[in-house]
């Protein structure tokens, strides 16, 4: 289910369901009814977008939260998207802003060497999560998140436990591990700078994500691995450059990874030696949360062709290594990804 909905997120990426609310609520609703039918899923949160780069074209972050209709038991599901698929180029890395870092303002705990930081991309993408507020006449309309949240809280009768799955693809899972640990730091407190979702602790907190770039330092990594102990699920594929992003070492393999079906990119290398370089020079590490991983297998079907491979590992690979092919089919995905019309960033590796 979990990747099913992070695909979903990626929906109404162009046309009109990425200028008006109200279009992209029904394109979600749809796909949900669609992908999911046997799940009875509802929207009761968004969907809800902003743009955290000033660019008027620059792909939105999108959320929305989905529970099981008329109150059901079962989880909540907060799903979040990042932006539009990635791609290695100088506009992802200005747009994620990797070649800087944002120190973690939530910190936990009192050891004074620790000093988790985050790309400061992302760190304007969870800003732009705080502000995202559902238009009026949509599902939880001029509440935001937190409120949202705090409400359905309220809501859970006694009997049963509120939890939350935090879910994203690509640049949207980096970002849901985020704002997961977010909402861990920011529950059951109050502080000056906001109120609390959860002031009894009464949530579960959960994270599945997919595909996901590094998120930031080795400390972030320590943790936001100790803060959400065994509820943390990030899912890799051996051969999706995604995971492989912003760890300046790893990086370095790139260009080969699809050899001897793709011989190495001189364009790949180029661009991701220069990269490398910068990140080292700039004085900051990134380090990958361990992941569970899938073990990819070169598609020789596909041209021989960086960008080709490159684009089936992050998307494709997961949907059929997940047994997910009957469901997400690749007519199913081109169609939720915009393939022939999208305002988004186009294929990774482009």
């Amino acid at each position: 289910m979990q990747l099913c909905l992070s695909m979903i997120a990626y929906a109404g990426s162009h046309g009109d369901p990425s200028r008006s609310s109200a279009a992209l609520h029904r394109t979600i609703a749809s796909y949900l009814e669609r992908l999911l039918p046997e799940a009875g899923l509802e929207l009761t949160w968004g969907p809800a977008s902003v743009r955290p780069w000033w660019q008027s074209s620059a792909p939105a972050v999108v959320g929305f939260v989905v529970a099981p209709q008329d109150g059901g038991v079962g989880p909540h599901h907060l799903v979040l998207r990042g932006g539009g698929l990635l791609t290695l180029s100088a506009e992802l890395v200005e747009g994620l802003g990797c070649l800087e870092q944002a120190p973690w303002l939530w910190l936990q705990g009192d050891d004074d060497d620790l000093a988790p930081a985050i790309c400061a991309g992302l760190s304007r993408c969870l800003d732009a999560v705080h502000r995202l507020t559902p238009d009026e006449g949509l599902p939880g309309g001029g509440r935001s998140l937190a409120e949202h949240l705090r409400e359905a809280i309220a809501a859970t009768p006694d009997s049963r436990r509120f939890v939350l799955d935090v879910v994203g693809h690509g640049v949207g899972g980096s970002l849901a591990s985020v704002v997961a640990l977010w909402l861990r730091d920011t529950q059951g407190r109050r502080s000056a700078r906001e109120e609390s979702w959860d002031p009894q602790r009464q949530a579960k907190l959960r994270c599945t994500a997919f595909a996901s770039p590094t998120p930031g330092n080795a400390d972030f990594a320590g943790y936001l691995e100790e803060r959400l102990e065994g509820e943390l699920a990030l899912v890799s594929n051996t051969l999706d450059p995604a995971s492989m992003l912003w760890d300046a070492q790893a990086m370095l393999g790139l260009p080969g990874l699809y050899q001897p079906h793709v011989d190495e990119s001189p364009g790949v290398r180029l661009f991701v030696d220069a990269l490398a370089n910068e990140i080292e020079r700039q004085g900051i590490d990134y380090e990958q949360v361990p992941t569970s991983i899938l073990e990819g297998e070169l598609c020789t079907t596909l041209p021989p062709s960086f960008a080709a491979q490159a684009e089936y590992q992050h998307v494709h690979a997961y949907v059929e290594q997940l047994g997910l092919g009957g469901r997400l089919d690749r007519a199913l995905l081109g169609e939720l990804l915009g393939r022939s019309a999208s305002t988004d960033d186009g294929p990774l590796a482009q």
